[in-house]
């Protein structure tokens, strides 16, 4: 903008008239210098709000596009299909512990056949015992190895208590899982497929979100455009405020030239001629100046207007690009976040299960181990008491005639041996089974060897994904922080520039009352000017070196084309010409 460098320390005009006239001309321009600075600097500050608004809503746009995004949503779907499948994996490892059961119950039945064979072993030992008393010929011998075979078979006893003991607490295991089974199936039904539907929902919201984002982003590009171009033509439009200022000061040299000593020289008439013509002169610059004041202030405040409207809009992108629904205050991302916590507490449920069923497994099999062993005291048992019924039947034999009643005790002491032989094999067979289940439940709860189970799998990828989430909606929550204290900032600030844009009652109402003072103060244009040009020809060319705009020489030599003195045209050469980019 050009400046005038003018010093204004001539006295003031004494009428009364022309000091009203230089009173509210100087309290346009001391208007000017503070509400355009003002104006000017707010709208600076608009400018470095607005980037600041739209970088933040870049950066929430980039985070939400990005790859954590994408893979969270990739991981909700993985989820999804892994928990539409628990149900054939819980189907299948109900069955295995049903087998397991099963099992259970044969061995039950195993149990209580040898146990009634070692009762029936038991009795046999006893009537050796009683019977061999009676014989003479057999001697002590008959009864000391009586009560070998009743401690044989009494230690049997023990193994198979020991052995059913163990075997019940199996079953009660195996039981509690199957019963957690039946309940993890019925909230499987009550859950599914409700839940994993869920969460592809989800991820088809965040992948339409994302697409959504897109659209906003083009349009709060084009608003920021529009926004930065009307600041712009705002701040460029400013420059009315430095141009009238400079005028008003032309137009204020004008009325100190009136109060020169060479004016007041003259005689009255004279004087008053010369007043008028200057006065029209100033009246013609200053309503020049007001027309194009008038036009740029308001170009200002529709820009300013248009800005605050703009802004405004950018605002409500910041909700919709957030993801709140009309009149809501929860996030898109943090409702998403919120959503998955049925599924976590449904997947944490089956783990666990599988965590038990895999344990119950690994029980299982061990228990298989532990059994066998008793199972194999027990044949043991039962081969040492056929052994020795074998040997009673010898002894029985060289006795004679007397032994024979302990021989066919021994004889069925035998075959009941045999019973038990058989009992115990079939008890292997069921604990052979047993160990294959165990291992199968363990296995497969694993999710095969060195795997993660289904549950667990879906686990993992559920928590990936909330984690990934919450980082993300983390920064992007900070970002709409940011963007929402700049944005607010940014409307405040246009809204405190448009209620101090009264520059019309603040600027224009001077302007124009000393327009009409002066146009009150003007003389007739066909005034005789002839015998005072000798005075007024330096007063033109003092107000003709001052001027700084292509207008103001413009209305100069207009109002001066009639005199006839060369010395009152405005000299071209000394005119400054640089705000003609103005015009």
């Amino acid at each position: 903008m050009a400046s005038s460098s003018l010093a204004f320390s001539a006295p003031l005009p004494a009428t009364a008239a022309a000091g009203d006239v230089v009173a509210r001309l100087e309290a346009a321009r001391g208007a000017i210098e503070g509400r355009f600075l003002e104006v000017g600097d707010v709208l600076s500050l608009v400018v470095d709000g607005m980037n600041g608004l739209i970088g933040a809503l870049d950066r929430m746009r980039e985070g939400i596009s990005g790859g954590e995004v994408g893979a969270a949503t990739r991981q909700l779907g993985e989820a999804s299909s892994t928990l539409k499948s628990l149900p054939e994996m819980l189907r299948e490892r109900r069955e295995r512990l049903g087998q397991l059961v099963k099992v259970g119950d044969a061995l039950s039945e195993r149990i209580d056949e040898m146990r009634q064979h070692l009762a029936y072993l038991r009795v046999f030992g006893v009537n050796i015992k009683i019977t061999s008393g009676g014989i003479v010929a057999a001697g002590p011998e008959f009864a000391i190895f009586a009560q070998e075979i009743c401690d044989c078979i009494e230690l049997g006893r023990g193994q198979l208590d020991a052995f059913r003991d163990d075997l019940s607490g199996l079953d009660t295991a195996l039981r509690g899982a199957l019963s957690q089974e039946d309940a993890l199936g019925r909230r499987c039904q009550d859950l599914l497929p409700a839940v994993p539907d869920a969460l592809s929902g989800q991820a088809d919201a965040i992948a339409a979100h994302q697409a959504r984002i897109g659209v906003i982003t083009e349009q709060v590009a084009g608003l920021a455009r529009d926004v930065r171009k009307k600041i712009g033509a705002a701040l460029a439009a400013l420059q009315i405020g430095d141009i009238t200022r400079q005028r008003i000061e032309h137009v204020q040299l004008g009325l100190r030239l009136l109060a020169s000593p060479e004016v007041a020289a003259l005689p009255a008439e004279a004087r008053d001629r010369l007043s008028g013509f200057i006065n029209r002169l100033l009246a013609a610059q200053l309503s020049a100046t007001i027309a194009d004041f008038h036009r740029d202030v308001s170009r200002i405040g529709d820009n300013v207007g248009a800005i605050a409207l703009d802004a405004g809009e950018i605002l409500k992108l910041r909700d919709h690009a957030q993801g709140r629904s009309a009149g809501g205050e929860t996030s898109f991302l943090r409702g998403l976040e919120a959503s998955v916590g049925q599924a976590f507490a449904l997947v944490d449920d089956i783990d666990a299960g599988e965590r038990q069923a895999e344990q119950v497994g690994q029980a299982a099999a061990q228990s298989a181990q532990a059994l066998s062993e008793q199972i194999a005291a027990i044949q043991t048992m039962r081969a040492d008491v056929q052994m020795m019924a074998l040997n009673t039947t010898l002894k029985c034999s060289r006795i004679g005639e007397t032994g024979k009643p302990l021989g066919v005790i021994a004889i069925e002491l035998r075959q009941h041996a045999t019973h038990l032989e058989t009992s115990a094999d079939r008890t292997l067979t069921a604990l052979e089974s047993l160990a294959a289940s165990a291992e199968g439940q363990a296995a497969q709860a694993r999710g095969g060897e060195g795997k993660m189970g289904g549950a667990a799998q879906a686990s993992a990828a559920l928590r990936d994904a909330v984690d990934r989430i919450r980082t993300t909606g983390d920064a992007v929550e900070g970002d709409l922080a940011d963007a929402a204290r700049q944005g607010g900032e940014v409307v405040d600030m246009l809204r405190r520039a448009a209620a101090r844009f009264d520059f019309q009652g603040q600027i224009g109402d001077f302007l124009d009352q000393g327009a009409d003072a002066l146009a009150r103060e003007a003389g007739p244009e066909d005034a005789r000017l002839d015998d005072v040009m000798t005075v007024l020809s330096p007063l033109l060319a003092s107000l003709a070196r001052a001027y700084t705009m292509a207008q103001e020489r413009e209305v100069h030599a207009a109002l001066t084309a009639g005199l006839d003195d060369v010395a009152a045209q405005a000299p071209a050469a000394e005119a400054v010409e640089d705000d003609d980019v103005f015009f």
